[in-house]
């Protein structure tokens, strides 16, 4: 049985930038659970030190999707603050359309992106 963790071998970019933005994207995948709704296509973490942005892309801006995404932004900032000093601000970029390159998320840490079939 083994009793030491397996040896994982990072790539020459890796650094406090990538911790950073893996330890963002964590918390953000979690406070996400049970919040992304059939409107949301897309849903990607622009971890900044100042400001973490989460940009949503929906089929529909409705009170629903919204309030969902909303909570989320709550809840992540929720989880963030008793463990990162000092705390960033949270905010939530919401996009109708898709997921292409003209969304906002497009070329940050993607967290959620719908398949296009389901669309």
């Amino acid at each position: 049985m083994r009793h030491e963790p397996p040896e994982t071998t990072y790539g020459p970019d890796y650094g406090p930038r990538i911790e950073w933005e893996n330890g963002v994207l964590v918390q953000a995948l979690q406070a996400s659970q049970g919040r992304i709704g059939t409107a949301v296509r897309g849903l990607a973490v622009e971890a900044g030190y100042e400001r973490v942005v989460l940009h949503a892309c929906v089929s529909t801006d409705d009170a629903d999707t919204r309030e969902d995404m909303q909570e989320l932004v709550d809840e992540l900032e929720s989880a963030m603050d008793p463990i990162v000093d000092p705390m960033p601000s949270v905010e939530l970029h919401l996009q109708v359309g898709d997921t292409d390159p003209s969304w906002t998320g497009y070329h940050h840490r993607r967290l959620y992106l719908m398949h296009w079939r389901a669309r």
